[in-house]
């Protein structure tokens, strides 16, 4: 159940990058990404058959630690999932991910869709597909599961899920207005200390829920670079 908060995005002319964007949910999840290359990759860590990315993770305040690190090598491989590196070998992609806001398991989504953004505003690094992220909510009530699509509260949930989907055509076509998906990463978080365990079905609605909630964000990014309006301007809040 539930619906996706107001999506904003912006490309921000930042100096010295090749491209940036801005992604928000709402008015109070928030990252800023830029992205500079491909550009020649130090020796050491050159690849001979493909480019290599970098991805630094900046929090609102203070400086990076453990937490910014891992989210860094998490996002590392979702870019590398959507480039074609092996168009630019020996070469070196930097991206760089400031958040906006409090940390919370949707500004995690919000700093992977600006990322995407900025490599779309770049256009120096071939791609296969765009990945967008949404956060899906899990509330347990006795034997009943609920999911709950972008939750502005998190904290009052039992945990969350962070769903990476990246959209593009593998091979051969597509019927209709909307790329294939498929889920490239996957986190989890559990508020009450309890690990979060699902079953095949519950984890199959999960799924879906965040694959509706990310072609919201398709849509709404494909806007932003002048397609088409979204269709789900006047639909009613996503239920499972």
């Amino acid at each position: 159940m539930g619906s996706l908060r107001s999506v904003k995005i912006s490309f921000d002319s930042l100096a010295g990058v090749d491209g940036s964007a801005r992604f928000s949910f709402g008015d109070a999840c928030s990252a800023l990404a830029s992205v500079s290359g491909p550009i020649a990759a130090r020796p050491a860590s050159e690849h001979p058959a493909r480019g290599t990315v970098e991805v630094h993770v900046r929090p609102l305040s203070s400086v990076p630690g453990t937490t910014e690190k891992l989210l860094g090598s998490a996002f590392k491989g979702i870019i590398e999932s959507a480039c074609l590196l092996g168009q630019h070998p020996r070469t070196l992609t930097q991206v760089v991910v400031q958040a906006l806001s409090q940390p919370s398991s949707a500004l995690v989504t919000a700093e992977i869709n600006a990322c995407s953004l900025a490599l779309v505003n770049a256009g120096s690094v071939p791609m296969r597909g765009v990945v967008c992220a949404v956060v899906v909510g899990l509330r347990l009530d006795g034997n009943q599961t609920q999911f709950i699509l972008d939750p502005e509260d998190e904290k009052l949930l039992d945990g969350t899920f962070c769903f990476a989907l990246l959209f593009g055509i593998t091979s051969g076509s597509f019927q209709g207005k909307i790329p294939p998906s498929e889920v490239v990463w996957m986190s989890s978080r559990t508020y009450n200390g309890i690990p979060i365990s699902l079953d095949t079905h519950k984890l199959k609605l999960a799924t879906e829920l965040a694959r509706k909630g990310a072609t919201e964000v398709w849509l709404r990014m494909r806007e932003s670079l002048g397609g088409s309006p979204s269709p789900f301007d006047h639909e009613e809040p996503m239920e499972v």
